[in-house]
């Protein structure tokens, strides 16, 4: 699927989104009506903006972390008042190189990240042992429906890429550690990462 090279952006804290997956979101303030009014005449795609808080900067790029995933809107239910209820599908990663500030709301101009693979042998076995690791007792599926067969998921989880990114959506919540995910291109480094995340 093509990336546009520009995305509206809508800025929220703490939040992330990765290739894959999916989240539901809530549109409530004018800006974001908007947004999605243009949304759904366009392409169907847009992007979350994760706010930093940064003291020491006045620069909006600044306080908003350039790392995302370009989403497509999969559903939506507008309400009579305007508001809409939102289910947005990620579908590749993208860096905020821009903003341009000529409506009420963000439009970035992204950048498409590519991943990339340095030890196809190395990447198995992690993804292996990151499964392994899942299908154990020490974890509790907060962020999961709790009818969900989490052995099934990890199945149909085809490639290690694919695992990385729905492990980084519904298992890791520390901040930073979902950030540094985001923005790396190769597939090593990001399972180990989670490797590392998983076995503390």
């Amino acid at each position: 699927m093509r990336i546009p090279e520009k995305l509206p952006i809508i800025a929220l804290p703490n939040t992330y989104l990765f290739p894959s997956a999916s989240i539901p979101l809530h549109i409530f303030e004018n800006k974001y009506q908007e947004m999605l009014s243009d949304v759904i005449s366009g392409d169907r795609m847009f992007c979350i903006g994760t706010v930093q808080k940064l003291e020491s900067s006045n620069d909006y790029l600044d306080n908003i972390y350039p790392y995302s995933t370009a989403g497509l809107l999969r559903a939506c239910v507008v309400n009579d008042n305007g508001t809409a209820n939102l289910i947005l599908e990620g579908i590749k990663r993208i860096k905020i190189t821009e903003l341009e500030n000529n409506k009420a709301y963000k439009i970035g101009r992204v950048q498409v990240i590519s991943s990339n693979t340095t030890d196809e042998e190395w990447v198995l076995s992690a993804d292996k042992k990151i499964k392994s690791i899942l299908l154990g007792d020490s974890f509790s599926y907060q962020n999961l429906n709790s009818e969900i067969n989490i052995s099934q998921i990890l199945e149909n989880l085809e490639t290690p890429e694919n695992t990385a990114d729905f492990v980084s959506q519904y298992f890791i919540s520390d901040q930073l550690t979902l950030q540094k995910l985001l923005s790396l291109e190769n597939i090593d480094e990001r399972l180990e990462v989670i490797l590392k995340f998983l076995l503390k």
